[in-house]
This record gives structure tokens, C-alpha cells and sequence, in this order.
């Protein structure tokens, strides 16, 4: 989708709307921004405070961004107070249009020049946007990502399973195996496993008596992220089956086909806490 140098057109299919109304200091703090932001977004006509609903935290972070970003050879003061430059406002409505447009996917950029900005959705049509725009100035946000991470009680063009619970269990005294759980299917519950080693019997019997006395009779699919040995860059990720008399089994899968189901709710599963979040893992 080319933004040009036209001002893009917001989408008014109630249908595709984001609901659930978000208070603006709710709004600031899921941002991570400062709440100032909500006021200056009011004040340019960038949200309604009386209506804030998910959308407009995507709108939020991208005019966040924006309006601090200078091109090369600009001098901006942040204390002389400014309207929207033609590429500032373009950046925003292709934003909030993102948030609504079933072409999003988890791999969306939103490239934005001096000019005016482009959304892909594709490594394909994200390398053909490079190509075309070598020796130009450009930045680029992750707005499928920023989309796909709003908060599950608001409505997305994305819809993952829902999050039943996410603990801690110690197995053998001093084990320690990190767990969350997600409704998908009727009765079936799938579970994300990790541990400083990987799954045996005593923990996948545990995870699962974990999970039946929250939630009786269902089927349970056990998903382990396994830990890394320094071999190897890719994290692996298998899934746990039960021998029919004693020990586990486990098959590979592909992180890719995993996030496309359940979404970065698993993106930072089992990882250690990272100074640097949002920033792509290469698998």
C-alpha cells in the first residue's frame, strides 16, 4: 500500500473497529510513553480522549516517533512548539489504516521518507522498497508487530488464543519450569514449557496435573522451548509426547508456523528479560 504524497484515507468499516475504550493514562502507560503524548495527540486532532480505544495506542507510539524524528541536515528545537509536517501526518493515518486492514500481517513495515511513507507486508515487497530507495533516506517500524502486541482484551485484525494462565512450578525440589497456557480448540489446552533444562518426566507429568486441576477433563498439548547449548543460533522447539508406557518423544517445530498461531504473546517465552525489546530474533 503506497501513501504518496496524498493523505491517506481512514477506514470506516465499523466492522474492522478496535473497541473497548482506554483511558488516557492506560493508554500512555501501554505505550510506554509519557502521558503528555495523549495530550499532544489530542491537541494536533490525532485521538478524541472521550474514545480512545486500541487503535490510538498504535497511533500514539508512531506519532511518538515522528515527532521526535529529524532527517539529516534538519534543526529542530524541542521546546518551539510545531504542527505536523506533511510526512508526520501521513506516518500516523497509515498507521491508524494498519490497524484496520486485514493485508497486516506480523511482518508489516511501515517505511517512512521526507516524502511520504509505504506500508509492505511481505520480505519480498520489504526488499523491493530497499532496492527501489537505495541512496534515499528512510527509517522503518515493525507496525504488523506493534499491532499484533496490543493488549488481548482489545479487538485486532489479529486473533490469537486466548491466555489462560502463565506460572512458575518447581519439580524435584529445586527445578524450576516456566508454563503458559492458551485455549485453542474445544477441550484442548496447549502448553508452552521451559525450563534451565530440558523437559523429562517429572515435569511434563507436573505441567500436566498443573493444567487438569484448572481445567478439568481437557486435552493438553505440551509445546517445550528448549534451552539453548550454545550450538546453535535457532532456538528449537518441539513438541512433548507421552510414550505409552514410559518416556517422552519429541518433534521438532518451526518457530515461524508457531508465532503465525499464536502470535508474539510467545515471542519472549522463556527468554531472559532483554534491555532491547521489540527488536527482531533471528531464527
Amino acid at each position: 500500500m503506497h501513501y504518496g504524497d496524498q493523505q491517506s484515507k481512514i477506514c470506516s468499516s465499523a466492522g474492522d473497529a478496535l473497541s473497548a475504550y482506554v483511558l488516557p493514562a492506560v493508554l500512555a502507560n501501554a505505550a510506554n510513553l509519557n502521558r503528555t503524548w495523549v495530550t499532544k495527540a489530542s491537541q494536533l486532532g490525532l485521538v478524541n480522549i472521550s474514545t480512545l480505544d486500541g487503535e490510538d495506542l498504535i497511533v500514539l507510539r508512531v506519532f511518538a516517533f515522528v515527532d521526535q524524528l529529524v532527517w539529516p541536515g534538519e534543526r529542530r528545537s524541542r521546546s518551539v512548539s510545531r504542527g505536523m509536517e506533511p510526512w508526520q501526518s501521513l506516518a500516523v493515518n497509515a498507521a491508524r489504516d494498519a490497524a484496520r486492514d486485514p493485508a497486516t500481517t506480523l511482518d508489516s513495515i511501515l517505511w517512512i521518507t521526507p516524502e511520504g511513507v509505504e506500508l509492505t507486508h511481505s520480505p519480498g515487497a520489504h526488499s523491493n522498497f530497499v532496492l527501489d530507495h537505495q541512496g534515499s533516506i528512510f527509517v522503518s517500524l515493525p507496525i504488523g508487530e506493534w499491532i499484533a502486541e496490543l493488549p488481548p482484551n482489545l479487538e485486532t485484525v489479529f486473533h490469537w488464543p486466548r491466555q489462560l494462565t502463565a506460572s512458575k512450578l518447581t519439580v524435584d525440589g529445586n527445578s524450576e519450569v516456566s508454563l503458559v497456557a492458551f485455549s485453542t480448540i474445544p477441550m484442548q489446552v496447549t502448553v508452552f514449557v521451559a525450563s534451565d533444562s530440558v523437559i523429562q518426566d517429572a515435569a511434563h507429568a507436573a505441567v500436566k496435573k498443573h493444567i487438569l486441576t484448572q481445567q478439568p477433563g481437557t486435552s493438553i498439548r505440551i509445546i517445550e522451548r528448549q534451552p539453548a547449548d550454545g550450538t546453535s543460533v535457532t532456538t528449537q522447539w518441539c513438541e512433548v509426547y507421552e510414550l505409552p508406557k514410559k518416556g517422552l518423544v519429541k518433534r521438532p517445530l518451526a518457530f515461524k508456523s508457531l508465532l503465525d498461531e499464536f502470535g508474539p504473546q510467545i515471542r519472549q517465552f522463556g527468554r531472559p528479560q532483554e534491555g532491547t525489546p521489540r527488536r527482531r530474533e533471528r531464527r
